[in-house]
């Protein structure tokens, strides 16, 4: 359990346990940060108070405590929370658990926008290993969410709560109950089956989708709803959502959401492996360099091509109006904004449609302020969102000496580094110009960061 406190705690012993403050409440009982005396550790201790609840629910409730002691206690695995012990007192029953300092992958996933491939792809595969772990072992967790999911200072991804885990020979039955969180559950879990280690991975699919994309494939106002997409909806691809994906991460995360537990990955190792041969995207620095502009004029509207031979042609677009875009989207993202523009604008490039364009890329800037100015950047009557976009944005009698497209170029590598201030900095500096080589200097020049200028340089051929 994470290490953060939230109140002062109401008693100060449990057993042994001295109880120092408050982690988290819940219907079930309270979480407490403790010490233990004897071999002088902390702990996270999850307790159980008798008298919260009746005869009926106090017995299933102590039985999943204990049924979490067992499945948490067999498994010792770095990328599961350890389980160090169970007691009960004459009011409260409780188990005494790793303490993880860090936080909660669901408060990381809350923001509503994905996670860095890179860091999606190794938590990931830190739980595929704890699932991998427990399964060998015959432990079905069946409630694979975010919220069971926390992460230390460290990085290190670990799962937590094997309440509602099936424990071979275990003697905790909930026949007729559905067990999980409606918009993680398998199929299986929603009618009633019997689930195995394929109904995790189903569900781990699921906290990989919402890693990577920023939304969960199934949604809906109510747990009927949620029911009929998981039963009967396929999901929307993953790169529909997030543009950076690529088909081969579409194909691994189609796999692993089958309806069928026979058509999904059959083992962890199995979903591991898919995921180590499909072909992610890496830093897009390395992928794209930003169009080139001929020093013999500015480029037509329609003839722009921007380097990267891997992806598609969007010679239908007019070059300036990307540019212009991927200069807003830098400016709030960074340089991530050269691949998202370019495949979010792939889709739509036989009718290129900047509203539309606008609006695909818009959920990836993360705050509020920041994507409310990059729509309005480019909203009806705006100069930038215009059908020449860029283009229209610059004076041209201003640097006779430069295209404008040229300065828009420059322009849009430069607000990687100082944000929306460079289309500004830009024009400055090119009325002050007499040839790129000279604009490009001058840009480098405002750019205070030694790395990030030396980026620079490097990014316009210096």
């Amino acid at each position: 359990m994470t290490g953060a406190a939230m109140d002062p705690p109401r008693i100060t012993h449990l057993g042994k346990y001295r109880i120092e403050a408050m982690l988290g409440a819940g219907a079930m009982g309270v979480v407490y940060r403790a010490f233990d005396p004897h071999i002088e550790r902390h702990v996270a201790l999850k307790t159980v108070r008798h008298d919260l609840f009746d005869g009926g629910e106090r017995a299933s409730l102590l039985a999943r405590l204990r049924n979490e002691a067992q499945a948490g206690g067999r498994l010792a695995h770095p990328n599961i929370v350890g389980v160090y012990d169970y007691g009960e007192t004459a009011d409260t029953a409780f188990i005494a658990m790793e303490l993880v300092n860090g936080q909660g992958l669901k408060q990381l996933l809350d923001a509503g926008r994905p996670l860095a491939l890179a860091t999606a792809v190794d938590w990931f595969g830190q739980l595929l290993a704890a699932l991998g772990f427990a399964h060998a072992h015959g432990v079905v967790h069946r409630d694979i969410k975010p919220a069971n999911l926390l992460v230390s200072e460290q990085g290190r991804l670990k799962v937590a709560d094997f309440g509602v885990a099936h424990v071979e020979s275990s003697t905790l039955t909930l026949a007729g109950a559905m067990i999980g969180t409606p918009c993680y559950m398998s199929p299986e879990q929603f009618t009633g089956e019997s689930v195995d280690g394929r109904s995790d991975l189903f569900s781990a699919a699921i906290v990989l989708y919402q890693m990577l994309t920023g939304c969960r494939p199934f949604t809906g106002a109510s747990q009927a709803e949620v029911m009929r997409q998981v039963m009967h909806e396929t999901p929307r691809a993953p790169s529909a959502c997030n543009p950076a994906l690529t088909p081969a991460l579409d194909d691994v995360l189609m796999r692993a959401l089958a309806r069928r537990p026979d058509a999904r990955f059959q083992t962890a190792a199995d979903f591991q492996r898919a995921l180590d041969h499909a072909p992610v995207p890496a830093d897009d620095r390395t992928i794209l360099e930003a169009r080139t502009v001929s020093p013999d004029g500015p480029l037509a509207s329609g003839s722009g091509a921007w380097r990267g031979d891997s992806l598609p042609s969007l010679t239908m677009w007019p070059a300036a109006m990307l540019a212009s875009v991927e200069m807003q989207l830098a400016g709030q993202i960074g340089p991530v904004a050269r691949l998202l523009v370019r495949r979010a604008a792939a889709p739509i490039a036989g009718a290129p449609d900047l509203p539309a364009l606008v609006a695909l890329l818009a959920p990836h800037v993360p705050s509020d302020k920041g994507r409310a100015l990059f729509v309005a950047a480019f909203e009806e009557g705006s100069r930038a969102g215009t059908t020449h976009g860029a283009a229209t944005s610059l004076d041209a009698s201003r640097f006779p000496s430069l295209g404008v497209e040229e300065v828009q170029a420059a322009a849009s590598k430069l607000a990687v580094y100082l944000g929306p201030i460079a289309n500004i900095v830009a024009k400055r500096e090119a009325s002050r110009s007499g040839s790129l080589e000279a604009l490009h200097e001058r840009l480098a020049a405002a750019i205070s960061n030694e790395h990030d200028r030396s980026r620079f340089r490097r990014d316009v051929g210096l």
